[in-house]
Order: C-alpha cells, then sequence, then structure tokens
C-alpha cells in the first residue's frame, strides 16, 4: 500500500461504476450452463493441465498458489452471457493477480503476453488449455420457442430495471451528498 493509495477512498462512491459488472455477471451466471461435480473428472483434468498436487493447486499461469478460478471463455462480454459458463473444462485454478490481470483477455491472448515465459513454454500451455476448454461445450444459440424468447425478454428486462435503479441511487446519493459537504 502507498501514501496515495488513500485517493480511491477519497471520492464519491458510484453504485453504477462499481457496481454495473457485477450485476452483468449476476444476471449472466444465472443463465450459464454448469456441470455437475463429478470428482474424478475434475482430478483428471487438472492432472492434465499439470496440477501435481490436487490438495493444493497452482495457477495455471503463474504457478503460484490458487486462490480463485478462472472462467478461461469470459462468462460475460458486453454484458451478455458468452462463452461456456460454469463447466469443468471453462475453469482453471488461478492466482487472484493472473485473474485480475486476464480480465476480459482471452487466455490464448494473456499467456501470449506473458514476459516470464519462454516461447516453447507459452505453446506448450496455450495446447494444455485448449485441450482443457474441450471438455466443455460452447453455449448454442438454438432455435427457441416463443415462450422461451419472452422469458428471456422478461429477464433482460428485470436486468435493465436493476441498472436503472442503480443509476437512480446514484443520483440520490449525489444530492444528500451535496446537502452534508461543507
Amino acid at each position: 500500500m502507498t501514501l496515495k493509495s488513500i485517493r480511491y477512498h477519497l471520492k464519491p462512491y458510484s453504485i453504477i461504476a462499481k457496481r454495473r459488472t457485477t450485476v452483468a455477471h449476476a444476471f449472466a451466471s444465472a443463465l450459464a450452463p454448469c456441470d455437475r461435480y463429478d470428482q474424478a473428472l475434475i482430478e483428471k483434468s487438472l492432472l492434465a493441465l499439470g496440477q501435481d498436487d490436487l490438495n493444493h493447486l497452482e495457477c495455471v499461469y503463474c504457478r503460484r498458489p490458487a486462490q480463485t478460478w478462472d472462467h478461461l471463455e469470459n462468462l460475460v462480454k458486453a454484458g451478455r452471457l458468452n462463452g461456456y459458463g460454469h463447466q469443468i473444462g471453462n475453469l482453471v485454478p488461478s492466482c487472484r493477480e493472473c485473474n485480475s490481470e486476464k480480465g476480459g483477455k482471452t487466455f490464448r491472448a494473456y499467456v501470449s503476453a506473458n514476459l516470464l515465459l519462454s516461447e516453447a513454454e507459452k505453446k506448450g500451455l496455450i495446447q494444455r488449455l485448449e485441450n482443457h476448454i474441450a471438455l466443455a461445450k460452447p453455449i448454442k444459440s438454438s432455435a427457441s420457442s416463443q415462450e422461451h424468447e419472452e422469458i428471456l425478454n422478461r429477464f433482460l428486462s428485470l436486468q435493465a430495471k436493476v441498472i436503472e435503479l442503480m443509476e437512480e441511487a446514484d443520483r440520490c446519493a449525489a444530492q444528500l451528498r451535496s446537502r452534508t459537504d461543507g
């Protein structure tokens, strides 16, 4: 932590600026396909990723201790469900730093930009990750019924209302702050 890091806390908080992505993620997660828990399949896939000690997983990107799971194909893109959801082949152990740095990048782009890996290491890791994601089934947009479309439109309308309410709350907060400032 540095002295200047306090700047982050010395400005008005914006609900919509800080949480729009959280809301999009929550709504997409509710729609995302997910695999059932299958310990044997998970163990097999982790061993194929090079995880030697299944009781102490390592980040697939940097080999530091893993603290979270990264979606190889991002769950949300442009505020909508994307990729493969919560499937075994789309989830890899990751440290928080790598997960955060990867952000919205593809795993291929993130690994390719890693200056700490040799070209051979990058190629090997990308191949392992491509083999891993092959375990997942991409979300397909199939022809759906009118009822399905109506429910989806209602769902997306509710998401838009949540965002609208967050924007309204920000405006109210700004008015309340202006009345208590100096």
